[in-house]
């Protein structure tokens, strides 16, 4: 039974029945730890009626283990995986490791769990429960709020419970759960332990903000004398880790043993294993007393704990060395992603053959897509690299894993630590060098990205440079990196980057070196390619050329397997769609790259969408939206050296004044 969650439970009743009627919705229940937010889902979910429910939950000691939530959502409708359009069956079934390879690509594993939860709702529509949000792993988390954000007229509700200020990004309906109201506190305290008098009920709820969980577990500890005022309560009240850690300190040997295990595997047959090694002869009867204590239950195939508290009280009170025991047998008893975490919870110092594993297993997690968990595996493998370049060389790996996971601020200080391990290597130099350069065209200071760019004298890393030179404006320094450009071998990017340099320079060979660089287009297979196809078209003022290249571009993206090149991409798509009238498509692209970009932290690709919307909405008269996304892409653009931006937000501007008739503000 709830207690004093009327209001709660409404919220949560309309986005289910708004689903069930064909407008699908997301709703995220935001609370502290033991407060109610699970009960409040359990409610929730046997309130759907013939609404199917999927249930699923971050575990804090899965966090790191690429998928592992999402596939418990979706093993019950793993059988409806036939149902998807071949891609997006792939790319699914590759995250549940149903299949090998998948190449990685977020946006159609988002578009596949959209689809297959839609086949999941069918008629009936579909519950979607998802616990503990803030510890699901961030695969998982990324491909759950793409489909969430995307329900549109799904039959589907999907409710989100998370603790504190864990973000969730994009799911606009937040229900704060705080602690009950006076009298459902007062209720609650006299059903479960009789009723206390008014003063210490009155401390008590005060003391523990009236969070339900925090209510039943003091009041059970506290003796009848101090429940009756007859005795003072403690000072302070049981409470947090205390409280739990007193219980974990009350368990036998054994109970504590399998306590620990439980708290570092999910597994309930390795946990069993283990416990069988560790202790013979002790399972059963551990895994009972661990039961009877309320510290966790047994659930399916793995253990719950009732309260997340309850686990970190477990992990606190074992020594160290305890811990790493426990991760050395578990590894000895399980094999790929958890084999490779347990054998570094093991590890004292570095070990090359730990680094090995997690570097392996941050490999397998890249290819499906799981790039924050592909970061965090390298960076643990690079604390555990003895060699420096070797150290060097993942954490560079693990800086464009986190910058893919849409995770710029870890990228860059990941990135940093690599550069100053790199020692005099030139060549391991020169690539953090450029992906320095690629981070801060991206998201920081354009200019400052020409200046490291352009002190490398690789094809690859000029034409970085004569990228950035073009978003910062300088058009010398776009002509000297091309000069620099021409003296590499023939090809399409060389040709295609001293090209645009001569041609702004006015040398007449500069049109013929893009017409050569254009021929070779059609041999082009990545997104990359087909940009400088763009900018060679543009360059020679071919603007139907360089829109059906953009178009390739975008298509290319949306397809392969680093999806963290679509925001950019999508820049050049808006623009070609704008500049070939096709304002409504642009708008589209435009509005796609903006979230895409902001979720991916990409500052200045945000920047290049809202000036582009700027300009969509002048050219329709719309005042207080193009002045506004005006001013927010001049925001970034200015300081950041984007010229090209501010360029385009400063014409959106002038042409809101033409469209309005002001002359004199044009």
């Amino acid at each position: 039974m709830l207690y004093g969650r009327s209001a709660e439970i409404s919220a949560l009743d309309g986005v289910i029945a708004r689903a069930r009627n064909g407008c699908g919705g997301a709703v995220v229940l935001r609370g502290e730890a033991g407060v109610g937010k699970t009960a409040l889902l359990d409610a929730a979910a046997a309130r759907g009626e013939a609404m199917r429910v999927l249930r699923t939950g971050g575990v804090e000691s899965e966090a790191d283990l690429a998928f592992a939530a999402l596939h418990r959502l979706l093993r019950p409708a793993a059988g409806l995986l036939d149902a998807l359009p071949g891609p997006q069956r792939d790319a699914v079934r590759a995250a549940l490791g149903h299949a090998a390879g998948g190449g990685g690509d977020r946006f159609l594993l988002g578009a596949g769990v959209l689809s297959l939860l839609a086949e999941t709702a069918g008629q009936e529509g579909l519950i979607c429960v998802v616990d503990d949000f803030q510890w699901a792993d961030r695969a998982s988390a990324d491909a759950l709020l793409f489909a969430a954000r995307r329900l549109g007229t799904e039959r589907i509700a999907m409710l989100f419970a998370v603790r504190g200020d864990a973000p969730v990004k994009d799911v606009p309906l937040t229900v704060g759960v705080r602690g009950l109201p006076e009298d459902a506190a007062a209720e609650l305290l006299g059903s479960r332990h009789g009723p206390p008098t008014v003063s210490v009920r009155r401390e008590i709820i005060t003391l523990t903000g009236a969070n339900p969980l925090a209510l039943n577990e003091i009041a059970a500890r506290l003796t009848p004398g101090q429940l009756a005022g007859r005795e003072p309560l403690p000072d302070p009240l049981p409470g947090g880790a205390r409280l739990f850690g007193d219980r974990v300190a009350g368990l036998s040997a054994p109970a504590r043993l399998v306590a620990l295990l439980a708290a570092v595997e999910t597994d309930l047959e390795v946990v069993l294993r283990a416990a069988k090694r560790l202790a013979p002869g002790s399972g059963s009867a551990a895994f009972a007393e661990l039961e009877e204590s309320g510290l966790a239950e047994v659930s399916g195939t793995g253990v719950r704990f009732r309260h997340p508290l309850m686990r970190s009280a477990i992990h606190e009170a074992a020594a160290p060395a305890e811990v790493r025991h426990a991760h050395a047998v578990l590894a000895e008893l399980t094999a790929g992603d958890r084999r490779a975490w347990h054998l570094a919870g093991a590890s004292l110092g570095q070990a090359e053959p730990v680094a090995v594993a997690l570097a392996e297993a941050a490999g397998r997690a890249r290819d499906r897509g799981g790039y924050g968990t592909a970061a965090t595996a390298l960076a643990r493998a690079a604390e555990l690299t003895p060699d420096p370049r070797a150290r060097a060389v993942r954490l560079k790996d693990a800086a464009v894993a986190a910058w893919l996971a849409g995770l710029p601020g870890q990228a860059e200080s990941m990135l940093a630590e690599a550069r100053e391990g790199a020692g005099g290597d030139i060549t391991l130099t020169m690539e953090i060098a450029r992906l320095r350069g690629r981070f801060e065209l991206n998201s920081g200071n354009a200019a400052e990205a020409v200046r490291i760019l352009a002190a490398g004298d690789s094809l690859e890393m000029l034409a970085d440079a004569v990228e950035a030179a073009s978003y910062v404006g300088d058009t010398a320094a776009v002509v000297e990196l091309g000069r620099r450009a021409a003296a590499h071998p023939e090809g399409f990017l060389r040709d295609t980057v001293a090209g645009i340099g001569s041609t702004l320079n006015g040398d007449a060979t500069g049109p013929a070196l893009l017409r050569r660089a254009l021929a070779r287009a059609d041999g082009l297979e990545d997104a990359v390619g087909y940009l400088w196809a763009t900018a060679a078209a543009s360059a020679l003022g071919e603007s139907d050329v360089a829109s059906e290249m953009a178009e390739r571009a975008g298509r290319v993206a949306r397809v392969s397997g680093m999806a963290g090149q679509l925001p950019v991409v999508l820049e050049f798509v808006a623009t070609a769609e704008r500049l070939a009238g096709r304002l409504s498509r642009s708008q589209a692209v435009s509005e796609e790259g903006l979230a895409l970009a902001r979720e991916a932290g990409y500052e200045n690709a945000v920047a290049a969408h809202l000036a582009n919307l700027a300009v969509l909405a002048a050219l329709r008269g719309q005042e207080e939206p193009c002045a506004r996304q005006a001013r927010e892409a001049l925001a970034i653009a200015l300081p950041h050296r984007v010229g090209l931006h501010a360029g385009v937000a400063a014409y959106a501007l002038a042409m809101l004044e033409l469209c309005l008739g002001r002359y004199v503000g044009a």
